[in-house]
């Protein structure tokens, strides 16, 4: 869903888009020491000829100590703060604050993004090769069934002996040609199995992934959200 709503805001009129690239919520204390900036992106994985391999939201971020970024030690640390979040915003001075805060940590922030968007794509090597090897297996099952399933209609004893004793002229034509395009097929078989077998193994054969910021999150625990100056 949240892919969805992505793709439909890109290509919204400027008047009508629903969502913003900027928040602030208010986080429970118990949540968080200090305020805390996250970053969402989408990340694609394309193949070699431009396919959609894998999409996903990645998101990385980290908290601010005395001005500083200093990352999210794991990922689950920073789930649970985005769980955290409220519907609640933070006073406007505080939202004032951040801007300023902003310019010193988007550029750390986009580096946090950027690791978090290579182990992404490295971890999902061994997924992509694992689907290669499924969707091989799966062309090769349903074109060798179609071949055990062509081999036993011809190993018919009427297709076997060429004709139909009750069949007109015209049909008994039509019959023959129906058994002649079955043993086409047939032939066709295992070179359609080495042709699809090698299309998948070129397709995934060097995924490249692509990672397009999205979205940032602020995370402001309750204690430091409603500062007046």
């Amino acid at each position: 869903m949240c892919l969805r709503l992505l793709r439909a805001e890109v290509w919204s009129q400027e008047s009508r888009k629903r969502l913003n690239r900027a928040t602030a919520r208010v986080v429970p204390d118990l949540a968080l020491r200090h305020l805390a900036v996250v970053a969402h992106a989408r990340l694609v994985v394309i193949s070699g000829d431009s396919q959609r391999l894998h999409e996903e939201i990645i998101t990385a971020g980290g908290q601010i100590q005395e001005g500083k970024f200093v990352r999210f030690d794991t990922l689950k640390e920073m789930n649970q703060a985005l769980s955290a979040a409220t519907d609640e915003m933070p006073s406007q001075a505080v939202q004032q604050k951040l801007l300023g805060l902003w310019q010193r940590n988007a550029e750390p922030l986009f580096k946090a993004l950027e690791l978090r968007s290579r182990d992404r794509a490295e971890s999902l090597q061994k997924t992509l090769a694992d689907r290669a090897a499924k969707e091989i297996a799966d062309i090769t099952v349903i074109l060798s069934e179609l071949e055990h399933a062509i081999r036993d209609q011809l190993d018919d004893p009427d297709y076997q002996q060429g004709f139909l004793p009750f069949l007109a002229p015209i049909e008994q034509e039509q019959f023959e040609r129906n058994v002649d395009a079955l043993r086409r097929r047939l032939q066709e078989i295992p070179g359609e199995i080495k042709k699809e077998t090698e299309a998948i193994k070129a397709r995934f054969a060097d995924p490249q992934p692509r990672m397009f910021p999205v979205a940032v999150t602020f995370l402001v625990p309750a204690r430091l959200s409603r500062e007046s100056r």
